[in-house]
Parts: structure tokens; sequence; C-alpha cells
């Protein structure tokens, strides 16, 4: 089995303890709130400026920055590293020579220091049915959502970290920036973070802060605001199935005629596949379940609120489905989403997979697997079953490749911190659409679990298109984002 790139294990549930205020009280949806002058002149100057931040946000996405290419990051991570400059703070790379994570300081001698967590790197855009070259950032205008940059980045998430920028240097023009800032901006979260909780395990002390917070466009394409307090951890790696020893071919393919007396590792492969799930793919790997624990009473209040206006038919219409692989509804479906894990085939391949046929028997087989963890799930116990699994029905000839894991992450409904991203969104007038969890995965355990930091993730703006063709934000939610980062950081200080 190769070397496993096995990250941190689940945060304690005694590390999740904050200060914190009254749980959440939903809010009717309200005009935005007479904020204070010097508030609004920070926003004057936003306006006023504007023209100036869509070119600098065009800017940064018309750099490239693929790292799994390796395309464009030394000349990203250098436009992040002049950013933090910009504002008077200091910057310094860490972690990969290869895909720097720029680490900044502003330290304005303020009671309360939040440190901010981000990316600069992007998923490759070979997709066909670009309308726009896709690092051309060009400007166009929609029937439904007005205009907007096309680009990749423009919604993950070069264009929102562009965007806090031209929110902060506005604040420092004003000399508004109410709380000291740290930033860890990485260049290789598309591609797994492999550098990042060493980098943070090294500079614990430099990174003590109050909370952190990853700000990101976080209203989808009807302008509601959702807002994730967690999500869950990850583990991808390669099944390989060889002929061998158990039969096969062992070099390369040969006539398929020889299938009558020489064992398949495709048929193999599907065979050990066969024994993961059942008819309705519940996982079968003994022990898989037995560290879930259910939601908490706050999640619960949340999922039942979520219930109220969660729309099914309109989830299924979107991923194209025609039901759920569940009987359930409400609720209870919404937490089988959050708070089950999951075994899923990401690819299968063996053999010729061209048009028409090729009479060949394969010599390899290889699944391409992906579990999503949940509290309080652990990487490492889950690998030790998936692999007892391995060798207890008798397939300890297929083996485990480019294992990567890392931990999911949770912060509470009641931390301080998720309390005041609620307050700004609502001064702005709107009411955030509360998850305690998310489905998907983002290196966050780093906060929560290594650094013990209460951890928010959201801003206002919009965009879609994230890993798919014509991905874009629009113009309007570029304003919106950078005045909610005003708000957001004086509600954080406690400045009214």
């Amino acid at each position: 089995m190769a070397e496993e790139k096995l990250l941190l294990s689940a945060p304690k549930a005694e590390q999740q303890k904050e200060a914190a205020k009254a749980p959440v009280e939903a809010e009717k949806p309200r005009e935005a709130a007479k904020l204070p002058e010097r508030i609004e002149k920070v926003f004057a100057g936003i306006d006023k400026n504007f023209d100036k931040h869509i070119k600098k946000v065009q800017d940064f996405l018309k750099q490239s920055s693929v790292s799994a290419e390796k395309e464009g990051i030394i000349e990203t991570a250098l436009m992040v590293k002049g950013m933090i400059e910009s504002i008077g703070g200091k910057a310094t790379f860490h972690g990969s020579d290869d895909f720097p994570i720029v680490f900044g300081k502003l330290d304005l001698g303020k009671p309360k220091t939040l440190l901010i967590y981000g990316m600069y790197d992007v998923q490759p855009a070979d997709e066909k049915g670009w309308k726009s070259p896709p690092f051309a950032a060009e400007i166009r205008e929609t029937s439904q959502h007005g205009k907007c940059i096309f680009a990749r980045g423009a919604v993950n998430s070069k264009g929102s970290l562009a965007s806090l920028f031209n929110a902060l240097k506005e604040m420092k023009a004003h000399d508004e920036i109410p709380v000291n800032l740290k930033f860890t901006i990485e260049g290789e979260e598309e591609i797994g973070s492999p550098h990042f909780a060493a980098f943070v395990e090294k500079h614990k002390d430099e990174l003590k802060a109050d909370a952190c917070v990853d700000f990101d466009f976080a209203q989808d394409t009807d302008k509601k605001v959702t807002m994730q307090l967690g999500v869950k951890g990850i583990i991808t790696f390669d099944l390989i199935a060889k002929g061998g020893r158990i039969g096969g071919p062992a070099e390369k393919e040969v006539h398929s005629s020889d299938s009558a007396w020489i064992s398949s590792p495709a048929w193999r492969m599907v065979q050990f596949l066969s024994t993961l799930v059942d008819k309705k793919e519940k996982v079968l790997i003994e022990g898989f379940y037995e560290n879930v624990i259910p939601p908490p009473k706050e999640d619960l209040e949340l999922l039942n609120k979520l219930a109220q206006t969660f729309d099914e038919n309109a989830i299924l219409r979107e991923i194209k489905s025609l039901r759920f692989k569940y009987d359930s509804h409400g609720a209870e479906l919404l937490q089988k989403y959050l708070y089950l894990p999951t075994l899923n085939i990401t690819g299968v391949s063996s053999g010729y997979t061209g048009s028409g046929q090729k009479s060949v028997l394969p010599y390899k087989a290889r699944a391409k697997m992906e579990i999503r963890l949940v509290p309080s799930q652990k990487p490492e116990e889950i690998l030790d079953k998936f692999k007892k699994h391995i060798a207890k029905h008798g397939f300890d000839d297929i083996a485990m490749e480019d294992i990567f894991a890392y931990s999911w992450s949770k912060t509470p409904v009641s931390s301080r911190i998720v309390h005041e991203m609620i307050d700004a969104y609502r001064i702005l007038g709107h009411e955030p659409e509360i998850w305690p969890l998310g489905a998907w995965s983002a290196p966050y355990y780093v906060f929560s679990n290594v650094l013990n930091l209460p951890f928010v993730r959201g801003g206002l703006g919009q965009g879609d298109g994230e890993h798919s063709t014509n991905e874009y934000c629009t113009i309007d939610g570029i304003k919106q984002f950078e005045k909610f980062v005003v708000v957001f950081l004086n509600e954080f200080a406690g400045k009214k």
C-alpha cells in the first residue's frame, strides 16, 4: 500500500466550547439598519471607487492559478502578498515552494484579532462551452443577474478574495479597520491542501486569534443567504486490482479469448466493490457507523426550521434526479443528508473504453473512492476498518494508493462569531438560512481542531458555476460583499 497522506482527526467536544450568546431566533427579512456615520463614509468610498475595485477583481481573475497544472501559482501568490502589503500588512511565503501559503499580519494594536482563511488556486478550465476565455474575466450582461464577471475562480474563490482586499483598503483609507488581522491564503486547496495542516501546526503561536473566518459569496442564485456551521471530513484513495499471483494478465492486456482460462482483474474489482454496500447503498464495512453521533438539540432545532422551507423537488430538479435514495422527507431527510457518512465510487476504469469494441482482457482495474466523514468519526479509524474489510473478504491483493484524508469541522450555533455574522447579515437587511453542517468538505478542521478557534464562513454576493463552464459572479454582489465585510468586522470588534 502506498504511503498515506493522513491528516488530523476529529476535534474533541471540549475544544469546541466557546463563549456564547443566546440561541439564534429567526427574524423576518427587514430593511437595512441605520448605520453609523463612519461606516457610511466607508460605504461612500466603496461606491465612489467601485469601478476601480471591479478592475482589480478582473486583474486578479485574469491571472491563471490552476494548482492541478502548476499554472500561474507563484505569480498569483505574489499578487496576494501585494494585497496584504497594500493595507499596511506584512506577508511571507510558507509551505511548498511550488504552492506557497501566504501568511500575513496586520497588527493595529486593537483588542481583538481575526484570522482570515482563503485560497487563490482554482480548478482547471478545460470544459467545452465557455462563451469567453476562462481567464479573460469579461463582464457580460445577463437577463437574470445583470452584469456579471465570467471567469474561472469568479465565485470559487478568487472573486471574493480580491473583493475582500478592496473592502479592507477602503477601510484603511478611512482609518476604520477595527481589528488586528492575520491571513492564511493557500494555493493548493483544489488539490487537497497537502501542506496546510503542517504549516498550521508549525505556526500555532503565530496564528493565535479570537476567531477565524472564510469570507465568501454566500447568496444563492435567488439571493437567499445560506450559512453552514461546519463541513464533513473526507478520505480519498484509489483501489488497484492487477493480474499476477491470483491470476490474470500480469503485464499488459491480452486477447479476450484468454478469458476462457485466465481470470480478469476487472471482474475481481467488481466483486470486491459489491461487498462494500447493500442494494440501498448502506455501507457494509464492519463498524463504519459506530462513531456516528446524533445531532445535538440545537442542530435538530435548525433542521426543523430548515424543513419548513426546504424544497425537495427543487433539489431533484437542480441535480437532474428523479428521486432520493431514502423514503424520508423534511427534517429526517435533511438529517440523513448532513449526518450520515457516505462511501462513493467517483470513477472506475479498466481495459478499453473507446467507441465500438476491442477484444481485450485487462491486466488492471482501478476504482477511485471517496468517503465523507461526520461527527465524530476519525479518518484513521475508518481507513483501518476499510483495510480490515479488504482482508476479511479475501481481497488483500487489491492495493490502496494515493490515500488522502482530513477531518470534519463544526462550530456550535451558540458561538459568538456565528451571532456576529448573523447580526451583520441582518443589519444589511438579510435573514440567513442556517445549516448546522455542510455536506461538502474543506480543510476547516485545522482551525477548529489544531488552533481551537471558532470558525465561520460567509458573506453577501452571489455567483455560480464553480468547477464548471461559464463560472461567474455578479457585479452587484461584489459591492454588497465589500459592504458586508465592513459591517462584519465592526460587529466582530464590538464597535457600534
